[in-house]
């Protein structure tokens, strides 16, 4: 069976990718084919179709290269085993940030297992499911998980407007946490209207000046460092870092010697995570869309995100969108 995919011939900084024709995705034992209905743009896919080194990490250098990450869908086909599902069902997920990974989500259809999707609440729709996979698990994975945030607990979330950080303000008030959040000042108001107790305009004020103690830094924007931040978490906090960096490993050795603890998120879609998600977005936490492209007009769609000046996500309609 053949698909409609924009794709990148060759990756390389500005490239933009062609329509083109693929055999599409076979599921494997346990795995399931959805049809894509909406992605979103991710700062890893600047990374893979710009050919960056990081890139090799994250996506297969495969010709022709097909990006996209997070996806909203309906079952098209189920593989052997798959039993809880059936076509038609709609579901939502992400593929894996790996060299591993050769498929993408800026296409017709994608394969990925049963145990990474989940079952899509019927009043969210296709555009806020695809929205808020990656960047809603990656919060959830750094808070929850790394974090070890405690109920009632202290968070300072750095760059609270962008992608990760919007969701995570949201994620921070269901697991109970207070909330100061630093962006800057022309977003505050977008900020504080997802739920933020306290805003700092890093343009402003030095968010190193803020006065802990934090149960954790969740430093989504990737700005400072364990060591710059340590002096502002509690006895047993935690810095949580999005990307690796020579500052994180640094501060993990020097973590070594200190109750506090500096971690980085390798986020995986994981079928409950993404059912709790799932259910707080029907409850009504905020999945903030700042942009919508057609898959078509991709390339624009990864400019737009590549200016640093989303206040949430950049959402991309596949189904109808060619």
């Amino acid at each position: 069976m053949k698909m409609r995919a924009m794709a990148w011939q060759s990756p390389g900084p500005g490239q933009a990718p062609a329509l083109v024709e693929l055999e599409a995705p076979e599921p494997g034992p346990g795995e399931v084919r959805v049809r894509v209905a909406w992605s979103a743009a991710n700062p890893a896919d600047l990374k893979v179709t710009n050919g960056e080194f990081v890139g090799r990490f994250l996506h297969a250098r495969v010709s022709p290269l097909v990006a996209g990450y997070d996806f909203s869908g309906a079952i098209e086909k189920c593989g052997a085993g798959v039993t809880d599902l059936a076509s038609g069902d709609e579901v939502f997920g992400f593929l894996p940030y790996a060299g591993s990974t050769r498929q993408g989500a800026f296409a017709e259809f994608v394969t990925t297992g049963r145990a990474a999707v989940a079952k899509k609440p019927a009043g969210v729709s296709h555009e806020t499911a695809a929205a808020a996979a990656t960047p809603g698990l990656t919060a959830l994975q750094c808070l929850r998980d790394l974090g070890r945030l405690p109920q009632g607990g202290r968070v300072m979330i750095v760059g609270a407007a962008g992608g990760v950080g919007s969701l995570a303000v949201g994620v921070a008030r269901k697991l109970g946490a207070k909330v100061v959040a630093v962006c800057s000042g022309y977003s505050a108001d977008f900020v504080r209207s997802l739920g933020a107790d306290e805003i700092v305009d890093r343009r402003t004020q030095d968010p190193l000046s803020v006065p802990g103690p934090f149960d954790v830094v969740l430093d989504a924007a990737s700005a400072h460092s364990f060591l710059a931040c340590r002096h502002q978490l509690g006895p047993a906090g935690a810095y949580v870092a999005t990307l690796p960096s020579p500052g994180v490993f640094v501060g993990k050795l020097a973590a070594l010697f200190s109750s506090k603890r500096c971690e980085f998120i390798s986020v995986k879609s994981v079928g409950k995570d993404l059912e709790l998600l799932a259910s707080w977005i029907a409850e009504g936490m905020m999945v903030p869309v700042d942009a919508r492209f057609p898959v078509r007009e991709v390339r624009a769609a990864l400019d737009k995100l590549a200016k640093g000046t989303v206040k949430g996500r950049v959402a991309v309609q596949v189904e109808g969108g060619f």
